[in-house]
C-alpha cells in the first residue's frame, strides 16, 4: 500500500513539474557545440513570453525565460535563461580533429582520421579567413567571421565572432556530424538548430606576415636615428598568444643575433621560429604578457614617443569578458614592432600611463 501512494505521489509531482513548464511562443532553440579548445554548448532560446516569464526544460535542468539582459553574446530576440544571455553546459573531451599550420597566405590543413569536416575557419586575432579546402595546402579567403559556419543565423555568427577573434590565432573547424548527445528540450521547440564546431588554439605560424603600420601612424620614411622629441613611426612587424615563456617583459633587439633571441622567444613553442627582419638602423621591441589561464588576452602597441634616446611605447591590453566564450588553453601573448633608430633604454606604459616591465639593449631582458 505504502509502495502504491509513493508511485502515485511520484507521478503526480512528475505531471506537475510537466505541466508547470509553460514555454514561449513559437520556442525555437539554436546551439552552438564547442569542442577542442571551448569545451561547451552554448544555447540561444528563442520565443514570445508568456506575460514576463516562461520557462522550458534544457537538458535536466529546468530554465526561467525572460527578457534578454545586456551581455556581449546575446543576440536580438533572443531571451534570458535563468538571468543569463545563454544556457551553457560542459561537453565531453573530444580527441583533436584537425591540425593546422599558416604559412604566409597558405594553410596546411590536417583532419584527424574519420573527422568529418565540413569547414575551417581561421582568424589571426584581427580578421577571419576561410580556408578554401579541408585538407591539404589550401589558401583562404577573407570573410566575414563565422557567418555561414554551420546552422549559425548571422547574428550568432557575429557574436561567437567577436568573441573568439581576439583569442587568435586559432581555427575553427565545422564538424558534419555531431558527437555529443542530444540537448533534450521540453515543450518541443518548432525549430531546433544545432552547429558543431571544433575550436584549435595557437595555430603555429611558420611564416612572418610583412610589417603593416599601425592604425593612424605615418608611412613615410622617417630618420634612423632618434629624433629630438616627439611621435615615433611605429611598425607592427607580428602578434601571438602562445611565446616560449611565462614570465612578463620587453625584449629589444638592436643586433641581428639579439633579433633572433627575440624570435626564439616569442615563436619558440611553435614548428618553426620564422627568419626576424633586418635590424639596419632600426630596432625591434617584443613586448610579453607573460602567462595567461585562458585566451581572450592580449597587447598591441598603439603608439610611440621619443625623449632624445628615451623611448616610450603605449600598449592597449586586452582581457577576456565576463561569461565570455573563452579556449581553455594556457596563453602567453606577445608583440613585436619595429621603430627607426636606436634607443638606450625603452619604457612601455598601459594606456593609463602605468609602467610595464622593460628592457634595454642586447635582447635581454632585465
Amino acid at each position: 500500500m505504502k509502495r502504491t501512494l509513493l508511485a502515485a505521489a511520484l507521478l503526480g509531482a512528475g505531471l506537475l513539474s510537466a505541466c508547470s513548464m509553460t514555454g514561449p511562443g513559437n520556442l525555437k532553440v539554436h546551439e552552438a557545440v564547442l569542442y577542442g579548445g571551448a569545451q561547451e554548448r552554448v544555447v540561444w532560446v528563442y520565443g514570445t513570453l508568456q506575460g514576463s516569464a516562461s520557462s522550458v526544460k534544457l537538458g535536466s535542468q529546468s530554465a526561467d525565460l525572460r527578457a534578454q539582459v545586456s551581455d556581449p553574446i546575446a543576440t536580438p530576440g533572443s531571451l534570458s535563461v535563468n538571468g543569463k544571455a545563454t544556457y551553457r553546459e560542459p561537453t565531453a573531451t573530444l580527441p583533436a580533429q584537425v591540425t593546422v599550420t599558416r604559412q604566409g597566405s597558405a594553410f596546411t590543413v590536417t583532419p584527424a582520421s574519420g573527422a568529418q569536416i565540413s569547414a575551417v575557419y581561421y582568424t589571426d586575432g584581427q580578421s577571419w579567413t576561410r580556408l578554401n579546402g579541408t585538407i591539404g595546402t589550401v589558401g583562404g579567403t577573407r570573410v566575414d567571421g563565422l557567418k555561414g559556419a554551420g546552422q549559425l543565423t548571422d547574428d550568432e555568427a557575429r557574436v561567437l565572432s567577436d568573441t573568439l577573434r581576439p583569442q587568435g590565432p586559432l581555427a575553427v573547424a565545422v564538424l558534419a556530424n555531431q558527437p555529443a548527445p542530444a540537448l533534450a528540450v521540453e515543450p518541443t521547440p518548432t525549430e531546433h538548430l544545432r552547429s558543431d564546431l571544433y575550436i584549435l588554439s595557437s595555430v603555429p605560424t611558420a611564416q612572418v606576415q610583412p610589417p603593416r603600420p599601425l592604425p593612424g601612424t605615418p608611412t613615410t620614411p622617417t630618420p634612423t636615428t632618434p629624433t629630438p622629441g616627439g611621435n615615433v613611426t611605429v611598425t607592427q612587424i607580428a602578434t601571438g598568444t602562445n611565446a616560449n615563456t611565462s614570465e612578463a617583459g620587453v625584449q629589444v633587439a638592436a643586433t641581428a643575433s639579439a633579433a633572433s633571441s627575440l624570435y626564439a622567444r616569442a615563436y619558440g613553442r611553435q614548428s618553426s621560429v620564422p627568419t626576424p627582419p633586418s635590424v639596419t638602423g632600426r630596432t625591434l621591441i617584443g613586448v610579453f604578457l607573460g602567462q595567461r589561464p585562458t585566451g581572450g588576452y592580449g597587447v598591441q602597441v598603439v603608439s610611440a614617443s621619443s625623449s632624445g634616446t628615451q623611448l616610450t611605447l603605449r600598449v592597449r591590453l586586452t582581457a577576456p569578458a565576463p561569461g565570455a566564450i573563452l579556449a581553455q588553453v594556457i596563453t602567453s601573448p606577445w608583440a613585436i614592432v619595429s621603430v627607426p633608430g636606436s634607443y638606450s633604454a625603452v619604457t612601455v606604459i598601459d594606456e593609463n600611463g602605468q609602467p610595464l616591465p622593460t628592457a634595454t639593449g642586447g635582447g635581454q631582458v632585465r
